[in-house]
C-alpha cells in the first residue's frame, strides 16, 4: 500500500526535523548535556512568541539567533496548518450544503418534516418505509450535522419562518408534518404552510386537546395527540388481554 503525504504529515515531519536539528546542534556544537538540550529545545520552539527566555551560558550569539528563527518558523508553520485545516472544514461544510440544496431543489411532491425529535424521527421512518421523499427542518445544528452526514436532505432553521420553509421546497411539497413539542409553534407552522401552499396535506402534532380545533381551522388535515394515542393504545392492549 502506497503512503500518501497529507498536509498534517508534512507539518509533523517539518516540526520534528526542526526539533531534532535544534537538539543535536546544542548537544554536538554547544556541548550541552542532552537533558538540558532537550528542555531548552522544547522551551524555545513552543514558547509564546515575544517571550524572552534567559539565555544560559552555553548559548553563543548565533545559537540564540538560530533558535529565534526556529521559534518564529515553528509558529508560522503551526498557524498555517491551523488555518488550512479551518479552511478545509469550511469547504467541506459548503460542499455538503450545496449538495443538500441540490437534492432539495430536485424534489417534487415530497414531505416536509418539521422537528426531528422522537416524533419527527419516527415519522421519517414511516416515510422511508413507504419510499416517500422528505426534507427535515430542524433548528438544532447537531441534528442538522448528523442528518447531513447520513445524506438526509435537511434545512437548519426555524420552521415557523416562511423563508426556511421555502428553502425546504414548500411550494412543491405534497405534505407537511409539524412534529414540534410546542402547540404555538406547530400552529404557526400550519398557518404559514397553508398560506404558502394551499394544496398541502398537513399533519400536526398537538400537546393539548384545547388546540385541536384551532389546528384544524389553521389548515391541518390531521391533528394527533401522541399522549392520547398512547393512552388509547395501552387501554386497548390491556382490554384485549384481560
Amino acid at each position: 500500500m502506497r503512503f500518501r503525504w497529507k498536509l498534517e504529515h508534512i507539518i509533523a515531519f517539518v516540526i520534528t526535523t526542526i526539533f531534532l536539528l535544534s537538539f543535536l546542534t546544542l548537544v554536538f556544537v554547544s556541548n550541552v548535556e542532552p537533558s538540558i538540550a532537550l528542555y531548552w529545545t522544547a522551551a524555545t520552539i513552543f514558547s509564546v512568541p515575544g517571550f524572552v527566555l534567559d539565555v544560559p551560558h552555553f548559548y553563543t550569539l548565533w545559537t540564540v539567533q538560530l533558535f529565534t528563527f526556529i521559534n518564529g518558523l515553528a509558529y508560522l508553520i503551526l498557524v498555517t496548518f491551523i488555518t488550512a485545516k479551518f479552511v478545509n472544514i469550511l469547504s467541506k461544510i459548503d460542499v455538503q450544503q450545496r449538495e443538500i440544496k441540490r437534492k432539495i431543489d430536485a424534489l417534487n411532491d415530497h414531505i416536509i418534516v418539521c422537528g426531528y425529535g422522537k416524533v419527527g424521527e419516527k415519522a421519517c421512518e414511516i416515510l422511508e418505509n413507504h419510499t416517500l421523499a422528505y426534507v427535515v427542518v430542524d433548528r438544532d445544528p447537531r441534528v442538522a450535522k448528523l442528518l447531513r452526514e447520513k445524506g438526509v436532505p435537511v434545512v437548519q432553521g426555524d420552521a415557523t419562518h416562511s423563508k426556511v420553509l421555502k428553502l425546504a421546497g414548500i411550494e412543491r411539497a405534497a405534505g407537511l408534518i409539524a412534529a414540534l413539542g410546542n402547540d404555538t409553534k406547530n400552529l404557526y407552522i400550519t398557518l404559514t404552510a397553508r398560506e404558502l401552499n394551499p394544496n398541502l396535506v398537513i399533519a400536526t402534532r398537538a400537546v393539548s386537546e384545547e388546540v385541536v380545533t384551532k389546528m384544524h381551522r389553521a389548515g391541518a388535515h390531521v391533528v394527533v395527540l401522541p399522549e392520547v394515542v398512547a393512552g388509547l393504545e395501552l387501554g386497548k392492549e390491556v382490554a384485549e388481554e384481560v
